[in-house]
């Protein structure tokens, strides 16, 4: 049952190969949603996090603001685990979408089995900790620019697009800054050919490198 991006999932660190099959060899069958299938919502979720072997899905705020996409060996959902009331976000898929479940059930099991699984559980959780510190320090003690282009390193589709979550005045609420400096911030970064605008839409310039 090994299959493609379930080699790297991070479940995996520094295990041997006998216990990385023995655990895919329990998996489910990987789950199937079509375009436009809502996956987790606020109130209706699975008690798993998922891997994405196959297709593109959408995270979005419950007010519908997109927060990101995810691809092929993204994960999310592991804030579902665990005695989780209600999920943070609305996933739904944008194409066809092949989603590996891993269930709160077998991940307690795996754990009980191999204590390195734990660890590593441990280990992911305190690095996306550590990323939303990050955040929350960048929006709230950065410069108007600092706060931009942190929203924007982590809110751009795979084709460039920044994912307002609805309109500016809306984007500036979100980084906790005044609309005026907002427009003078995207006419700078315009101006240093970071960012564009189409139609209704802003780019990032040369996506894959760094501000």
């Amino acid at each position: 049952m090994r299959k493609g991006v379930l080699d790297n999932l991070f479940l995996w660190e520094g295990l041997p190969e006998e216990t990385i099959n023995n655990c895919l060899a329990v998996l489910k069958a990987p789950a199937i949603f079509e375009k436009g299938d809502t996956i987790y919502s606020e109130r209706d979720f699975p008690r798993a996090f998922a891997v994405v072997l196959e297709g593109r899905i959408s995270v979005c705020s419950h007010s519908g603001a997109r927060v990101r996409t995810f691809e092929a060996g993204n994960v999310f959902g592991v804030t579902a685990l665990f005695g989780s009331a209600r999920y943070a976000s609305t996933i739904t898929a944008l194409s066809r979408v092949k989603l590996q479940f891993i269930e709160e059930e077998l991940l307690e099991r795996w754990m009980a089995d191999y204590p390195a699984i734990s660890m590593n559980y441990i280990r992911f959780l305190h690095r996306r900790i550590l990323y939303l510190n990050d955040k929350i320090r960048l929006y709230t003690e950065g410069s108007a620019e600092q706060r931009l282009m942190g929203y924007i390193e982590t809110h751009t589709s795979a084709d460039g697009e920044i994912l307002l979550p609805g309109n500016l005045a809306a984007l500036a609420r979100e980084l906790n800054i005044g609309r005026t400096s907002l427009y003078r911030t995207l006419e700078q970064l315009t101006e240093k050919k970071k960012i564009y605008k189409k139609d209704t839409k802003w780019y990032r310039e040369g996506k894959n490198e760094e501000f």
